[in-house]
């Protein structure tokens, strides 16, 4: 059985084997991105891997529209064209496969029916990826922080987060999944040297430490699993794609949609932070009345009181940011909140004091059992109305579409890996996240860390990060001394959002280039980073609205690479500009429509 995407540019294949097993296949331009691959599901009770047959078939299509406070874009409109195959095994046993296709890739779950109890003890979902396929993966790592590497797929081996990316000819294919919440784990991926299979692999039970025995799902039917998800076509797409939050709450099968029905006090902004620069900053008081001070002067919507704040000046604090405009953030340990007791006297208490909302840290878990701790953390803070960051956390699987007040997450190698013990971010690894984890949502990366000792990139390159890489919360990491000493990067952090109403890949390459413009009513931020030996970077304008000239001011690294130089120039739609980059260098730009 064929579904196709509504264009017709993107065509999966769905059959059974004469095993009677489910398999599929995705095309992308006729270039075959995903080889047949296995899918299946088995409960304590039944077996959904072989021995299946096709009871029942129908077909839809699905629109789709949302709005979310921050993203690649705030207004969402997606069309999909879905299947739902129903099986049956020898049993007589019913499982259903939803296959939903848009002209950004493919996503397929299970579904069980009935009303009763069902422990899912694994799947046999896979993707096969064809042979000469080249590959950016992440190892796995319990916090989702370790340094992204190519690696042929027949070269991996071992348990790799989601995102996974490929390249296949001239294609391009993104796997990860979406809508994991307290009725399931998060999982993974393992592959074996030589193989190019990737198995969806649940978590370890935290009951065998010294065991490889994975998690069961212990959850209730009707059930519907997260999907499982192919973002495919060319490199645009894959960075432009939000398809990871398009398949959430498809309102065919009742789910709820944004669970929140007044969301006007959800404000996405940019955040000073004393932490990344002070560890032991977060506890003295007038260190944050600084920080406070230097928000407002920029004209930055939040300050962050790391670990270590006390709760008898905490307050006075808030009072006196409020006072200059500007709204405090805090940090708690998830520890702290894991039951609806401390959540409700805890959460209750800082909404009094007037903070914002909650920075909650060192989750480290993909368990069943944490994944409904997201579910409980989320809608307790949407209850108190407290914007919510999670560090040390899992990475998104498009819940910020039901959670809009969700408007960050960690899981990523960071600045933090600057501190306490100094590491080195391979610039490499920053010009990879534009096409694997950021595309999955926002990512607290905590960018533009001028003064990092072992910091390879220049200044360029970190002033451009802050446009580059999109969250709902941008925490500039470092000191106030630090952003004074750079003036024009002063000048660049007033002026750029978080919030962006479209996002335009302009070109690059996952490890070598990223070239990424977003738009903000009029006016264009466009940020560019490089990794390697010095270049030039070529910018087509072809972003830009047709009718119309802009204004361009451009922020670049000087011939030091330790302090930015300062540009002007006209450019309009059909333009294209060049900019010489530094080794491991980049560069930041405002475009102005001119009246």
């Amino acid at each position: 059985m064929r579904v196709e995407s509504p264009d017709g540019s993107v065509v999966t294949e769905f059959g059974l084997t004469d095993q009677g097993q489910p398999t599929l296949v995705v095309h992308s331009a006729e270039t075959t991105v995903v080889e047949r691959s296995p899918l299946g599901l088995r409960t304590f009770e039944e077996s959904f891997v072989d021995g299946l047959s096709i009871k029942h078939r129908e077909r839809r299509m699905v629109e789709t529209k949302y709005e979310t406070p921050a993203g690649k874009r705030r207004m969402h409109h997606s069309l999909a064209n879905e299947a739902t195959v129903m099986l049956v095994n020898t049993n007589d046993a019913v499982i259903r496969v939803d296959l939903r296709v848009s002209t950004d890739g493919a996503a397929y779950r299970y579904r069980l029916p009935g009303c009763n109890s069902v422990l899912v003890t694994d799947e046999e979902s896979a993707f096969r990826l064809p042979e000469g396929a080249r590959g950016w993966l992440m190892p796995f790592e319990k916090k989702h922080e370790d340094v992204w590497r190519s690696t042929a797929p027949t070269e991996a081996d071992g348990q790799y987060s989601f995102p996974s990316l490929f390249e296949v000819d001239d294609r391009w294919v993104l796997l990860t999944e979406a809508g994991v919440d307290g009725r399931y784990v998060a999982s993974r991926f393992e592959t074996e040297t030589e193989e190019s299979l990737f198995r969806v692999r649940f978590p370890d039970s935290e009951n065998h430490r010294m065991t490889t025995e994975t998690q069961d799902v212990s959850t209730t039917r009707p059930l519907a699993t997260p999907w499982r998800v192919a973002i495919v076509g060319d490199l645009a797409t894959v960075v432009e794609s939000d398809l990871v939050t398009d398949v959430i709450d498809a309102p065919s099968y009742g789910n709820d949609p944004c669970r929140i029905a007044d969301t006007s006090w959800i404000e996405p902004g940019r955040v000073a932070w004393s932490w990344w620069s002070d560890g032991g900053s977060p506890g003295d008081r007038e260190t944050q009345r600084e920080y406070v001070d230097y928000a407002s002067e920029r004209g930055w919507e939040y300050v962050l009181v790391d670990e270590g704040w006390e709760r008898e000046w905490l307050s006075g604090l808030v009072e006196y940011a409020n006072e200059r405009d500007v709204d405090v953030l805090v940090w708690s340990r998830w520890s702290d909140l894991d039951t609806p007791a401390k959540r409700d006297v805890r959460l209750s208490r800082w909404k009094a004091w007037g903070v914002a909302g909650v920075k909650v840290d060192f989750m480290n878990s993909d368990t069943q059992e944490m994944m409904r701790f997201y579910d409980d953390l989320a809608a307790a803070t949407a209850d108190h109305e407290l914007l919510l960051n999670v560090h040390g956390s899992i990475t998104p699987k498009g819940l910020r579409r039901r959670w809009p007040h969700l408007l960050t997450y960690e899981g990523v190698f960071g600045a933090e890996n600057y501190h306490p013990v100094p590491k080195t971010v391979p610039p490499e690894h920053n010009v990879i996240l534009p096409f694997t984890r950021n595309v999955l949502g926002p990512m607290d990366y905590t960018p533009v860390t001028f003064s990092a000792e072992t910091r390879t990139t220049t200044v360029g390159h970190e002033l451009a990060l802050s446009t580059v890489f999109e969250t709902g919360l941008q925490h500039f990491a470092d000191s106030v001394e630090s952003y004074a000493a750079q003036p024009l990067a002063e000048e660049f952090l007033e002026a750029v959002p978080v919030a962006w109403d479209e996002t335009r890949f302009v070109g690059g390459y996952p490890g070598t280039e990223a070239t990424v413009a977003r738009r903000r009513g009029d006016s264009w931020f466009l940020g560019t980073i490089t990794a390697g030996e010095p270049s030039t970077v070529d910018v087509a304008c072809n972003f830009l609205d047709e009718n119309g000239t802009y204004r361009v001011e451009v922020f670049r690294d000087d011939d030091t690479g330790e302090s930015l130089a300062y540009d002007e120039r006209e450019l309009s739609h059909e333009d294209t500009f060049s900019i010489d980059v530094s080794e491991n260098g980049g560069f930041a730009a405002v475009f102005r429509l001119q009246g």
